[in-house]
């Protein structure tokens, strides 16, 4: 062998016995102590401080898939006519206006002159709609040929013509530029709130600087009014943005803005910057961005609330914390955030979840103006060659981004429904994961340790899908996001490894169980002292009704001495392999050889309340087949042998006996030395079998047995009553004549007809010249007929040898 692989053998053989010193269970809960403090770290690690790098990334990543999964398996909100209140109903307020393609077929390429805007504005406020933001931004003026025509004929006549001439261009002037139709538009509804985008890095750099302050300038009177700290005093920049400690709140350093005669004419501002994840999927809304190091500024679906709401400024305020944003309050309402300010969307469904109206439709009045009454309107690009995509968890093709703004809105509007606002996920709910990770590692781990692994593996199945129907049935009815990746996965990683350590351990123990018990039972008895070891590796016995039986071979010295030793091992090896192999087919155990006898009992290890019965089937399977060995021998011209084998049933006291150094499994107690009586009292009764009374009461139906005497074996005062084992009962028609002669001559003894019992056994003899117990009869009943026992003779025949 390899100097190295011996090495590691040895080594190996160490760790193996070093562990096989451990308690099994201690090792499982270390095992199971492990997997728990690894998935408490991991959760921390990805879930909480949100610092996962690519070793865990891809966690993360598989978590926000079972986020979308459960928004699959929820399915779509329903329309529901009028407010409603319900989980599986999408607000009825929030409707679309889209540009889609059947609008851009009609007024033209994208994108539209902006004096459509103008009419969908007026055609929606004239129905009654109570807010309408646009999820665009309109950051250049509209280049119009008209209109740059009559400006270079002013210029060209303002030398020349009358003042009222150029009134009356100017007049067509206004008339044909759409920025200013749009801005009118917008004066007039009161309740338009624009869409502008805050840019960072790289895209800051190629805004124009001049613009961004220009347009600063007109939002800085409509920031979130009120910025107040939690928890003591701190630098709200650094509580907001510090990646080094995980708050990383949106920032902007440039705006891409919208011009100033639209941003004068509008009502409000909100920005529409969103992120998708790292797997690209959209599923969180931010609600604050601050620009630069000045101010807060509201996101576009939390302005358009507060105009739909008219929520007054002294009304919203913001929370901060050293460790982010905690919350925000916009009037009646309370959003918990994330430190980030970001919002978890919970999505009502895929595209066109919510009411759509093409805006070219709204604008020729196909769609009545009264459709808009009370509503709130969300415009933007619905057309594909628009390309405002954003793949979310129901739809990752061909969704449009003015429709997560909707989402958006139906949080805010609903977020104090249980399962309708935004997904809580917060300390409450990682407190909830951290539970369940000890429940899945240590709770579970203690089962693990205690359960069969097939009944392990049923209660692995039964967690997952409980723990999964809790994970939904919180996210469906009460909005909460539990973590399922990880603490499932501490789940299935503790049921492997400590399945894995028991397949082991057990296996080294069905190695030692198969060691200890392999001369001694057969190897279906083996297999099941296999399923509870521990049962038979302890020191000491149990007491235990039995059945021990004994075999001798006779006159065994005098056989040896006419061998030489090769050929009486031969000779010995061959007869009881023959008998043991008996002895295991009838599911007894091999206690011992001693010299040539044989010792061994049934009904332990593996219990079996026939065992009387098994042992006695397994003594005339052994005469049987000692009769056939000996055919074989004399053929072979070897010599022949002859056996007594003697049968008790009795309690004694069975397991591993011994010292600390070496034991075995055995039986003691006085049937044990009984059977051993019975065996030499074959030698008396010229007998192969001999059982006790007490065996006899447990096999009486199944076995023709001969009622032999009534004796007191040496070593003990109390007689036992004794019977020769036959034959089975099935072949009782063999013996009937026999056994009727027997008992009448038999009854004739125990009366003390001494010259009646004599008499009897002889016609018996003459009929039955080779059976033993008749010849052993005639010849105390002939010697009692000469001389008379005592007066006091019971029948009771003392037992001279052992």
């Amino acid at each position: 062998m390899n100097p190295v692989v011996r090495k590691f053998a040895e080594l190996w053989g160490k760790f193996d016995e070093l562990v096989g010193r451990v308690p099994a269970k201690r090792v499982d809960m270390g095992i199971a102590i492990l997997v728990t403090l690894v998935a408490v770290l991991v959760y921390v690690e990805v879930a909480i401080t949100a610092q996962a790098k690519a070793v865990f990334g891809f966690l993360d990543t598989i978590e926000l898939r079972s986020l979308d999964a459960r928004y699959k398996m929820r399915g779509a909100r329903r329309q529901c006519p009028g407010p409603s209140a319900g989980r599986d109903c999408i607000d009825d307020r929030i409707v679309i206006v889209g540009l889609d393609e059947k609008t851009l077929q009609k007024v033209g390429s994208f994108p539209i002159a902006r004096n459509y805007y103008g009419k969908a504005v007026d055609q929606m406020v004239a129905g009654g709609a109570r807010v309408v933001g646009f999820d665009a931004d309109f950051p250049t003026p509209e280049k119009n040929s008209a209109v740059e025509a009559l400006k270079k004929l002013e210029s060209e006549v303002a030398g020349a013509a009358s003042p009222a001439v150029l009134e009356k261009i100017r007049a067509i002037e206004r008339t044909s530029d759409n920025d200013v139709i749009f801005a009118d538009s917008m004066k007039r509804a009161g309740n338009v709130v624009l869409g502008h985008i805050f840019l960072g890095g790289e895209r800051a750099k190629q805004i124009d600087a001049k613009a961004s302050e220009e347009y600063y300038n007109i939002l800085w009177s409509h920031p979130f009014p009120q910025m107040q700290k939690l928890k003591g005093e701190f630098d709200l920049s650094k509580a907001w943005f510090d990646p080094y400690a995980g708050h990383e709140g949106g920032v902007g350093e440039a705006i891409e803005s919208n011009i100033a005669i639209l941003a004068d004419a509008a009502r409000s501002y909100g920005f529409f910057n969103y992120g998708p994840e790292r797997d690209g999927i959209y599923r969180r809304a931010a609600s604050l961005i601050r620009y630069r190091d000045r101010e807060w500024f509201p996101s576009l679906p939390i302005e358009m609330l507060k105009v739909y709401e008219n929520v007054k400024d002294q009304s919203e305020v913001a929370y901060m914390a050293p460790d982010g944003l905690e919350r925000i309050e916009v009037g009646p309402h309370t959003y918990f955030t994330q430190p980030d300010g970001s919002l978890l969307i919970n999505f009502a469904g895929p595209f066109k979840t919510y009411p759509h109206y093409s805006m070219a439709d709204v604008i020729d009045g196909t769609v009545p103006p009264q459709t808009f009454k009370g509503k709130i309107v969300l415009v933007g690009a619905t057309a594909l060659g628009i390309a405002d995509l954003r793949p979310m968890p129901f739809q990752t093709t061909d969704y449009m981004g003015v429709e997560l703004h909707a989402n958006v809105l139906d949080n805010l509007l609903n977020n104090d429904i249980a399962g309708r606002g935004f997904l809580k996920r917060g300390i409450y709910e990682e407190g909830i994961d951290i539970v369940f990770i000890l429940i899945f590692g240590i709770g579970m781990g203690y089962l693990f340790a205690r359960l069969k692994p097939l009944h392990s593996t049923f209660s692995v199945i039964a967690a997952l899908v409980a723990f999964f129907g809790i994970c939904y049935f919180a996210f469906t009815h009460w909005g909460m996001w539990l973590y399922m990746v990880i603490p499932a996965g501490a789940l299935v990683v503790n049921y492997g490894a400590i399945t894995s350590f028991r397949m082991v351990f057990e296996e080294r123990e069905k190695r030692k169980v198969r060691k200890t018990f392999e001369r001694y039972v057969s190897p279906g008895v083996i297999r099941l002292i296999e399923q509870d070891p521990k049962k038979y590796f302890k020191a000491g016995g149990e007491s235990k009704e039995l059945t021990i039986m004994f075999s001798d071979i006779r006159s065994f010295t005098a056989i040896s001495e006419g061998l030489t030793p090769d050929a009486l091992v031969a000779l010995l090896n061959e007869y009881l392999g023959e008998m043991t192999d008996i002895l295991f087919t009838r599911w007894g155990t091999l206690d011992k050889y001693i010299g040539d006898a044989v010792m061994a009992f049934w009904g332990s290890p593996f219990p079996q309340d026939d065992h009387a019965v098994r042992a006695c089937h397994a003594a005339l399977d052994m005469s049987k087949r000692l009769e056939e060995l000996n055919l074989k021998w004399e053929v072979e011209g070897k010599k022949t042998l002859s056996v007594g084998i003697g049968i008790n049933t009795g309690r004694v006291s069975v397991g591993n006996m011994g010292s600390s150094r070496r034991f075995a499994w055995t039986v003691m107690g006085d049937p044990v030395n009984l059977a051993s009586r019975l065996e030499g009292q074959n030698k008396e009764y010229h007998t192969a079998r001999i059982i006790s009374e007490f065996t006899y009461e447990q096999v009486k139906n199944h076995y023709v047995c001969r009622d032999l005497d009534r004796i007191r074996v040496k070593g003990k005062l109390e007689p036992v009553k004794i019977y020769e084992l036959m034959d089975f009962a099935k072949n009782a028609s063999k013996h009937r004549d026999m056994l009727e002669r027997w008992n009448d001559a038999h009854s004739a003894f125990y009366r003390g007809a001494w010259d009646e019992a004599v008499q009897k056994f002889e016609t018996l003899l003459g009929t039955y010249p080779d059976d033993g117990p008749t010849e052993t009869f005639l010849k105390r009943a002939y010697d009692y007929y000469k001389e008379h026992p005592a007066n006091d003779w019971d029948g009771v025949y003392v037992a001279k040898t052992k």
